[in-house]
């Protein structure tokens, strides 16, 4: 009998997946931690007790001292109310997402409640 050479692709084991799960939940838990950082506001997040003074960005313009901040320092705490913006956006995008799905989840549960359960299907049968 001739045997082939070739391989097929299938090594004969199964994937079960439990390779992938704890790699899914690392993913999960740095998405968390990205949009818990993006709940401060950008203009607000540096209104502490290091600066006195804020200029219409929320950006400090003096320390607690009353000594005016650098524009090297300034230049930093610019990229970093950059960055804090775009997660904050995120943050609140994500937040929409979620009211739109809650509010379509009470919309279709309250059709589904009103019709019998059957998803709308009864009325056109009552009809």
């Amino acid at each position: 009998a001739l045997v082939s050479t070739q391989s097929t692709g299938y090594s004969g084991k199964r994937s079960s997946g439990k390779k992938n799960k704890p790699e899914k939940r690392r993913k999960r838990r740095r998405r968390r931690e990205k949009l818990e950082k993006g709940r401060v506001n950008p203009g607000e997040m540096f209104r502490t007790e290091q600066y006195s003074a804020w200029d219409g960005e929320g950006l400090p313009t003096h320390d607690k001292e009353g000594k005016p901040i650098t524009q090297s320092q300034l230049k930093k705490l610019k990229k970093l109310q950059l960055a804090q913006d775009k997660l904050h956006k995120a943050y609140l995008q994500h937040i929409s997402d979620l009211e739109i799905y809650f509010v379509w989840v009470l919309l279709s549960s309250g059709i589904n409640a009103e019709y019998g359960g059957t998803g709308g299907a009864r009325r056109f049968q009552d009809r």
